[in-house]
This record gives structure tokens, sequence and C-alpha cells, in this order.
């Protein structure tokens, strides 16, 4: 007969260099609360662990798993610090886990991520749910996005793909790196608190259900966490398997059909007059009390009344700063980011507060220095020339996760700061900023279709730097073209390819030509602009992965332009277009690029090296004085083994193709105008 089991490991106490939490402990409880019961959960066995040390919670860890049979449902939740070292390594803590001097994790006093791997994916059971409501949680589902930016794919952190890991996903409370896991006079978390009302309440059963999915567990958490603290993306992992595995039963009564009325008519954190009019008719009908009935509109709407709460905390705290300084230095600046962040406030949710209490503060100090800008257009009512800001326009975007078939498993919302270059004649060039980080470049060795020329596999550090969100236009071609030259002619051929030819990268353009492009935009902006390095490009299409492609396993001609009658794994064939398609036709990478697979082969600034060996560690290019230039990204004529990540290949410095473009990219943000 089939068992369902839970282990429950909350981690509230710590060594030397973290803080205490309280909520861990509560978390634990509440869950196991819920699960227990029969008229919930219906859990058969539930184990509690609170603050254990390594040994006690491997030890757990490891019985509980291996003692399951196939029909069994188990479900793993763990709440506390989550923490990755330099390497990228995702760690659960323990009562033991300390950082060094260094600032550095003791990994012998946590759990390597690796560990609950080979427990889960070992495990008998074909019904697996890990739910990890800790900093960096996405880490070890989506892959190891650590300090120095490198990440392993989903499969290789929880169970293999084959027959005996079917129905197994991963809930996170956030996509985010980092985010505030308990607030002031709270006693859950805010994603725990939801996990557990979901259950508790059935408020996460769909209309008519009598049991709650995972799935639907899942999307009534993600509605609940983003009113209270929009800064979280609770995610879920492998949804195709593991979505539709029933958790608990709904709670069915008079309640819980009230509850569902007011979900319906709870609309940008308010009830109106006529839903309110249209619920007291509900009220009636369900014989509720008035208390019954406040009671589930008050718990409703607390997520949106939180998220208000913050907002005025942080209005407060903006509005106290402006008082005692004005302009605000770099401390304040700093200290309101940190606030935001302990809020979960996303920047959009702050942004109308910048710029309306910045820009009143600078009319009331007619002052024309600040250099504090929130957003891309300055506000009407501001003195010319002067912006507001704490940070630099941002992009928002969704990008997507695949399977090993290429089917869409997750899509992921992001947002990207930029800044918009005015290259005259109509035309303009949007830059991205790519965070500094670590990576390893080059193919792993057991990387499918690889060559040699892509080993050994090395680590690079890479500082912040801002490229392209597209490949250059034919209308960034021909702005740039009719600039001063600097050494060499370019006579801005048009290559169109239709009506629109205008918003295709612009293509035959040499090497020699893309340096001149660079030096007279240079030129032009007073800022440094240049080819990308082999090392930035690669890790700006890589974009915190580490798998072939920044989507995932395969790509697909959805997906990215190239030859789709032939296939990488074991994805259907798909459409040839024989033509290059227009920026932005396609999804975004993580940071926010497009085109970075297929589309156009671009070129770096490196000299061409057979292999690796001797490159530079710095991020910076390769000496170019070398017969040969470095290529990457593949195209749309070519093979999808040319669209990986670590693909390269090269030509010479005067050579002229259909299928060759660029990017360029510069260091440091934008200036004030």
């Amino acid at each position: 007969m089939a068992r369902k089991v839970a282990l429950l490991i909350g981690v509230g106490e710590y060594g030397e260099g973290l803080k205490s939490l309280r909520c861990p402990v509560n978390g634990v409880e509440a869950m196991q609360s819920v699960l227990l019961n029969p008229e919930i959960g219906g859990f058969d066995e539930v184990v509690p662990l609170t603050n254990p040390d390594v040994g006690a919670m491997q030890s757990r860890m490891g019985e509980l798993f291996a003692g399951l049979k196939k029909e069994d449902l188990v479900l793993f939740y763990f709440t506390g610090h989550g923490i990755k070292d330099m390497n990228g390594k995702f760690y659960l803590s323990t009562r033991q886990t300390q950082l060094l001097i260094n600032g550095r994790i003791n990994p012998g006093t946590a759990v390597d991520a690796d560990f609950l791997r080979s427990v889960v994916s070992d495990c008998y059971a074909e019904r697996k749910v890990v739910i990890l409501d800790c900093c960096f949680a996405a880490a070890f589902a989506d892959g190891f996005m650590g300090m120095d930016d490198s990440s392993v794919d989903v499969e290789a952190q929880i169970g293999a793909t084959d027959s005996d890991n079917r129905g197994w996903c991963v809930m996170t409370a956030s996509t985010s790196m980092q985010y505030a896991l308990e607030q002031e006079d709270e006693d859950l978390s805010v994603y725990t608190r939801y996990l557990v009302a979901g259950l508790k309440t059935g408020g996460a059963a769909p209309d008519g259900k009598e049991h709650i999915s995972v799935g639907h567990w899942h999307s009534y958490v993600k509605a609940q966490v983003q009113q209270a603290a929009p800064a979280m993306e609770p995610a879920i992992f492998n949804a195709q398997q593991g979505a539709e595995i029933a958790i608990a039963k709904a709670v069915v009564d008079n309640e819980q059909r009230y509850r569902k009325q007011v979900q319906k008519k709870v609309r940008k954190g308010n009830i109106r007059p006529a839903a309110k009019a249209y619920l007291l008719q509900w009220q009636q009908r369900l014989a509720l009390t008035p208390d019954q009935a406040a009671t589930i509109e008050e718990e409703i709407l607390k997520p949106a009344r939180e998220r208000q709460k913050h907002i005025e905390i942080y209005a407060k705290a903006l509005k106290d700063e402006t008082a005692h300084a004005f302009p605000l230095d770099d401390e304040a600046i700093q200290d309101l980011r940190d606030l935001q962040r302990f809020l979960n406030l996303r920047d959009a949710d702050v942004e109308t507060l910048n710029n309306n209490i910045l820009a009143k503060q600078n009319r009331d100090e007619n002052s024309s220095k600040t250099q504090i800008e929130i957003q891309e257009s300055t506000p009407q009512d501001l003195p010319k020339g002067q912006t507001i800001c704490l940070q630099n326009p941002t992009l928002s975007f969704d990008t997507v996760r695949v399977d090993e078939q290429g089917s869409i498993i997750k899509t992921i919302s992001r947002q990207a700061e930029y800044f918009t270059e005015d290259l005259g004649k109509g035309a303009t060039l949007d830059m991205v900023r790519i965070p500094g980080g670590k990576f390893l470049m080059g193919a792993g060795t057991e990387e499918k279709k690889s060559e040699a020329c892509e080993f050994p596999q090395h680590k690079v550090s890479v500082t912040e730097f801002w490229t392209g969100k597209f490949a250059v236009t034919l209308r960034q071609w021909h702005a740039v073209a009719a600039l001063k030259k600097v050494e060499r002619k370019l006579d801005g051929k048009d290559w169109s390819y239709s009506s629109d030819g205008l918003q295709y990268p612009v293509s035959q353009v040499s090497w020699d030509d893309a340096i001149e492009f660079c030096k007279r935009l240079s030129q032009y902006s007073n800022r440094e602009y240049s080819l990308l390095s082999e090392a930035q490009w690669e890790y700006a299409c890589r974009a915190e992965t580490t798998t072939p492609f920044s989507f995932g396993l395969t790509i697909t001609p959805a997906l990215v332009n190239y030859d789709g009658k032939r296939t990488y794994g074991t994805e259907p064939k798909g459409e040839y277009r024989q033509i290059a398609t227009k920026v932005g036709s396609f999804p975004p990478n993580r940071f926010g690029l497009y085109d970075m697979h297929g589309n156009f082969l671009e070129w770096c600034l490196d000299g061409w090296y057979s292999s690796y060996k001797g490159a530079p560690s710095d991020g910076s290019a390769w000496q170019v004085f070398r017969e040969k230039r470095v290529l990457r990204g593949g195209a749309w004529n070519r093979d999808p083994k040319d669209c990986r990540s670590a693909f390269r290949t090269y030509a010479k410095p005067d050579t002229r193709s259909k299928d060759i473009g660029f990017r360029v990219c510069c260091i440091g943000p934008r200036e004030s105008q």
C-alpha cells in the first residue's frame, strides 16, 4: 500500500558569521500540522528535524529516502539559510554552519546539495517533491548561479531523466538569489505562510476539485507571495513531470466556497463596492456570520496590504533621507537599496516613489546637481538636464528553459539594466548591463558534439561590462558609417533582407570594418566601445547557465534561427528558414540579450588559437596579432551544434560573409548628461 511520508527540516541557529532566524522552526511545526491532518495532508509519517548538525541531517535524509517503495510519495522541505561558495556549490545550512573570516563557508559544517541530489535520485519512490524555502534555492533546481555565476543544470542536481525518476519536482521560494527570509512581527516566512495556508484553507484547490496538486499549490502560493513580496518569484521546476502529484485533500465547506468567491473579486488589493455587494449575497446564501466573512476577506487581502505597508516604510525612509541631506550620497542610496531588498520590493514598486519624492525635493531645493537616476525619461517638472534615479532604467522580459526534447518547461521573468545610446538619424543602440562574475569557459568533457578547440574548460573572471541588446542592425550601421572616419572607409552598403531590413543585423561586415565602427562610435559618444572579448561573449551568452545552450539541453527553431532540419538532441526536426530574421524575433537569454545562439556569427576581439591552453583568465582578449579572428554564436544557415555557448570558429579579418555580423560592448555605465 502506498505511503505518504515527509521530512521537514528547519534551521534557525548557526555558527559564526550567520544571523539566527526564528521562522524556520515555526515553519516545520506549521507544515507538520497540515500534512499530518487526516482531513488535509493525510500523510502517514512526518519527520520534523529542527536545528540538526551535519551528521543528524544527513543521517535522517539517507534513512528516509532509502526506506521508500516505488508507489510511495515523499516530500522534502527545508527552510533556513541557503549558501553558495565561491565555486558556485550550493549548501543547506545546519546549526554548525559557519562562515570563515574571509566570508567563505566552512564546507564541513553544511550539507552539500549533491548529497540531497543523490538521496533523492536513488530513492525508489516515483513521486518526489522537494520544497526549498531559502536563499539560492533556485540555484539548486535550475543551476548553481553562484558568486562566480556558474551554473549546473537541474537534471544534474536532482534525479536523472530516465523512467525511474518520473514524477519529481522542485518548488523554490524565489528565483531571486537573495531575499528576506522573514519579516518583522511574522512567525512564518512569507513563502511558508502561504504553503501552509494553501492547504489549510483549501485556497490552493481549483473550483470543483477534491485534491490539491503540486502545480495548483505552487500557483496559489506564487500569486499570494507576489502580492505580499513582489521581488520574490516562487518557481516550480520539472513541472511537466511533477505538477500533477496530488499532495492534499481540498477542504470543501461553506467557508472555502466563500473564499473562492472573494479570491475572484479582489482586484489590485481591493474589493470594489459592487463586488462587496456581490459577496454579501454569497455570505448570506452560505449562512456565514459577518465575522466569518470578514476573517476570510482579511486573510485574502493580507498580501496586498503587506506590500502596501512595505511601500509606505520605504517611502518614509526616502523622505527622511532627503530631509537629512540632499542630494543623496552613495551611502544613502545603498541603504535605500538594502531596505528595498529587505522589504522584498521590486524596482517597479519603488520607481514612482523615487520619482515623485526626489522630484519634489529637487523643486524645493532648486538643485541642478542631482545625478540619481530612476528611469529612462525625466519628469517634465524637473529642471532641464536633470535626471533622477537610484539605478539605470530596466528592461523586463521573459526567457525560457527547455528539456531534452526542446519542450518549454519553465518561463522565467527577469529584468536587466540598460542605457540607450542615441546615434542620430533616428537610430539608437540599447546597451545591457552584464554583471561581473566567474564562470567555466569552454565545453565540459561530457558535452555532446563538442570540439577540440573548446578545451580545456577553464575558470575565467569577468568584470562588469555593457553589451548590445541585439547584434548591430543595418539602421545602426548606417548611422555610425555616416560619422567622421577614424582610420578606414565604411561604405554603409545596404544588405537589406526585406522592406523593413533596417531592423535586421548587418552582415558581410569584416572584422576590420567592425573595429572601425567601434572607433567611430567611441569618438562620437565619448565612451570606449569595442568588440567583445571571446570570454565576455561566452559569459554573456551563457547567462548564468552551464548547459550547451542558455535555454537548456537543446534548442528548437521556435527559440533560435538555424538549420532546423538538423537536430542536436532528441528534439524533433523543425523549420529551416534559409534567411536571417529581424532582431527581437526570439526569446532573449537570462541577461536580456537576443540571438546569442544562431541568426549570425559574431566577430570577437580575440585572435584565433586552436585550444585554450594559455588563455587569459581575466576576461580580456587574447592578443589579436594573429592571422585569424574568432567568431561565435552560430548562424541561420548552420547546424544547431554550432549554436552552442561553447562553440567557436574563425575567419580572416578581411572576410565578409552573409552569415557574419557583430555586437559591441563598452565598460562602465552611462554617464549623466
